[in-house]
């Protein structure tokens, strides 16, 4: 998803930054207390809130308190950039999905960037909230991937992935929040 919309907005994604999965937030927490002792420039995270924010950015802030970072109490509503503690530190961005204030995670900012007048969003909502409780195997936590994933079944290529999405203008990434995500990455990589 993010080099899609670094290639929808024209940001060289592949000279600035890779993107590394970290298959699970214990993984990128332990990852957080060691990067920035390797060199990097810049450090970015882009992390699903998930069901409760305040205590996901606990575990970031501690995680970059530990390296001597100054760490706001709460997320940056534009995203948060922080200075190296010294020379020796990169700078670090943390981008909490959906954006910064809500909990929730990368699905729930893709759903934003839904083109207004779809007919089939809503359509797609409705059927994900009319299954009985019960039988919602994917439960509340998952819901907005139920919804997007259903949304995208349901497109002129069935099943497209959520990246090829952006590509395919299934999804418009010139919408709140994404021109904020676009922002931040741009102050964090210097491209002013």
């Amino acid at each position: 998803v993010i080099y899609q919309f670094c290639n929808y907005h024209e940001i060289d994604n592949r000279k600035l930054f890779s993107v590394e999965s970290k298959d699970g937030i214990e993984q990128l927490i332990a990852d957080l207390k060691i990067r920035p002792k390797t060199g990097v420039k810049v450090l970015a995270a882009v992390v699903d809130a998930d069901a409760d924010l305040p205590a996901r950015w606990a575990q970031i802030r501690d995680a970059l308190e530990r390296n001597d970072y100054s760490v706001p109490s709460t997320p940056i509503a534009e995203g948060t950039i922080l200075a190296p503690p010294n020379a020796s530190r990169p700078v670090v961005g943390i981008w909490l999905m959906p954006d910064n204030q809500i909990s929730g995670m990368l699905e729930d900012f893709l759903m934003r960037l839904t083109q207004e007048k779809d007919p089939l969003f809503p359509r797609a909502k409705s059927a994900v909230d009319s299954i009985p409780y019960a039988e919602q195997l994917f439960g509340d936590t998952k819901r907005s991937k139920a919804i997007i994933h259903t949304w995208l079944a349901w497109q002129e290529e069935p099943g497209t992935p959520l990246g090829l999405s952006i590509t395919k203008r299934y999804l418009d990434p010139t919408k709140t929040p994404a021109l904020e995500f676009k922002i931040w990455i741009e102050k964090l990589f210097g491209q002013y």
